[in-house]
């Protein structure tokens, strides 16, 4: 029986030995069909993850959960195959080497959002986030910051809402300030009434 890989031992390690187990046709054709869905969502980006430990990974994965945002590792040409199906072209370059597959179904922005995030806070982890898919259009990593400082979709519902209301605030202060508006009119014309019957 083979001892458990020590937990600090690259990622890469793991996931070769992971990926050299036995996939059936059907189990493939499973995996190609699942990731087909997964490129149609919103927003996904490539994660290359050489030099990062379990522990690091780990750690990733847990954060990317908190914000409602999934990561998967696939073989390289079941993910091209994959991007066939779903008729999805110029994005399969990318898959070279260690990748992992970061997407939301829910919003295009924040899983770069939180990966960037990420590697900023840990500085030593040399993983980088090498491509994106983001509302159907790829993207490369050069792009990947200004893309991050879009608005997210719950930002975007914010403001539409708050764009809604503004019209209502502003109607009700127009509303409370007309009654002081009136009588202040109403001053005015009692001053100036005033002053022509004592002239």
């Amino acid at each position: 029986r083979q001892n458990r890989p020590d937990c600090a031992a690259p990622v890469a390690v793991r996931l070769i030995r992971i990926g050299r187990r036995y996939m059936d046709r059907k189990q493939k054709n499973v995996v190609i069909e699942e990731f087909a869905g997964v490129f149609s969502s919103p927003g996904v980006y490539l994660l290359d993850f050489k030099g990062m430990t379990v522990a690091q990974v780990t750690e990733l994965r847990s954060k990317l959960r908190e914000a409602r945002v999934s990561m998967r590792v696939v073989k390289n040409t079941l993910a091209k195959r994959a991007l066939k199906d779903a008729g999805i072209e110029s994005f399969d370059s990318y898959f070279v080497g260690p990748t992992g597959v970061v997407w939301s179904s829910e919003d295009s922005i924040v899983p770069v959002r939180v990966l960037l995030d990420y590697l900023k806070k840990n500085d030593k982890v040399t993983a980088t986030v090498k491509a994106g898919l983001v509302d159907g259009a790829v993207i490369d990593a050069s792009q990947m910051a200004a893309v991050s400082a879009l608005p997210t979709k719950r930002e975007l519902q914010a403001r539409a809402a708050s764009a809604l209301n503004a019209p209502i605030v502003q109607f009700a202060r127009i509303l409370n300030a007309t009654p002081a508006k009136f009588a202040g009119t109403l001053d005015a014309l009692r001053e100036k009434r005033a002053k022509e019957e004592a002239a």
